[in-house]
């Protein structure tokens, strides 16, 4: 497939909201219960940790099948190409067309990216997600850190230990670059830490409180 027609698909599926949609069903508009953000978070205090769960599978998909579909079974095509289309996503998920380019922040798309172009890495991203988070309390911490586990980890594989260059990894910048977008989606619940007012664990927080939190994929 054309690579700028694979790119402008990866980035039309990651404009689909599944967070709006569930909501929709349920006679919810989702920008205006708990923090407002299109996220799975936000679905699952406003809907139910079922309805949360499913808008999860949803955006992780976003991020997963693009680089699997166009790119060919392993990656083994075009790799380079392949982070390309999980920025698409992550961009059309965060600045969707279709929503005046008022998404959700991206972590749960970036999450299923991350599968599809190496899963060993991806756990390792994981592993420091939850670390951070048990930690600091943070759900949006620990989003912010996952975004930057996965390019750091590659970095320090692919770089430090099999001799590559910057200029050869490419993708390096792309995810680099995409680590930057989520953190930026994040600087409210970084604004809110300071003064705070940010909740610990706001997934975890009843509805009556959620109007308070931000942190949400």
């Amino acid at each position: 497939m054309d690579p700028g027609l694979a790119t402008l698909l990866a980035y039309a599926l990651g404009c689909v909201s599944f967070a709006s949609l569930a909501a929709r069903i349920q006679g919810v508009d989702i920008r205006q219960v708990g923090s407002g953000n299109p996220g799975a978070t936000n679905v699952g205090r406003a809907l139910g940790k079922g309805w949360g769960r499913a808008v999860l599978l949803g955006d992780m998909a976003k991020g997963l099948l693009p680089p699997l579909i166009w790119t060919g079974p392993a990656l083994q095509g075009d790799p380079e190409g392949a982070t390309v289309l999980v920025a698409a996503a992550v961009l059309g998920h965060v600045y969707p067309v279709t929503m005046g380019f008022r998404g959700g922040k991206g972590v749960a798309t970036l999450i299923g990216g991350f599968l599809a172009l190496d899963w060993m890495l991806a756990l390792i991203a994981a592993a420091i997600h939850f670390g951070v988070r048990a930690r600091s309390g943070y759900v949006s911490v620990a989003s912010v850190a996952l975004a930057w586990a996965f390019p750091v980890a590659r970095l320090v594989v692919h770089v430090a230990g099999e001799g590559m260059s910057l200029t050869e990894d490419t993708g390096l910048a792309v995810l680099a670059g995409v680590a930057v977008v989520v953190t930026i989606r994040h600087l409210g619940n970084f604004a809110r830490i300071r003064a705070g007012t940010e909740d610990r664990y706001d997934d975890r927080l009843p509805e009556a409180t959620a109007s308070t939190t931000g942190a949400d994929d």
